[in-house]
């Protein structure tokens, strides 16, 4: 993700992206999200990232930075989930970009054993209508990248005792 992309989205900071949230951003790149600029790529009107679990999608939805909401978004059986109108989340966050960045950041794996998570109604904040998607620049993550979030949260999860195994058991980050 480019410095001038992040800078231009609205915030009630003029002087610029904090470095903190710029790292975490950072971070969400480096995990192995796909990025959409929805909107102009100098001036976009937001900008989402996903991460693609088999029974889940990790969101990211930013529409200025002082306000940044993440989610987990169970995946249909057939078909795809919609990352600018996500209908039913099972986990979400909305609040400023530090804790919201952090906290999906820190999300532990989706564990295939437990695939009825209650879902809720997605938060308004996580849709995007269809005219502000457009023009769009899509990002994909580098090559070797696409697993990097799963390899990361398995291995915090086998540091505190839970086998990776039965909770990677066919999870594999399709970025």
């Amino acid at each position: 993700m480019r410095p001038s992309s992040l800078s231009v989205l609205r915030s009630g900071d003029e002087a610029g992206l904090p470095s903190e949230v710029e790292r975490l951003l950072r971070e969400v790149v480096a995990n192995g999200f796909v990025l959409y600029c929805c909107g102009p790529r100098a001036t976009p009107f937001a900008l989402v990232a996903a991460y693609q679990w088999e029974d889940y999608v990790d969101l990211v939805t930013i529409w200025c930075f002082d306000r940044v909401t993440t989610a987990r978004v169970p995946a249909p059986r057939h078909g795809r989930v919609d990352v600018f109108t996500p209908e039913v989340v099972v986990w979400a966050h909305e609040g400023p970009p530090q804790w919201a960045l952090r906290a999906l950041l820190d999300l532990i794996h989706p564990a295939p054993q437990h695939p009825n998570a209650p879902a809720h109604p997605a938060p308004p904040s996580l849709h995007i209508p269809r005219a502000e998607q457009r023009p769009m620049t899509i990002q994909l993550p580098p090559p070797g990248r696409a697993g990097s979030r799963a390899a990361r949260l398995a291995a915090a999860m086998a540091a505190i005792g839970i086998d990776p195994i039965m909770t990677n058991a066919g999870c594999v980050g399709k970025g």
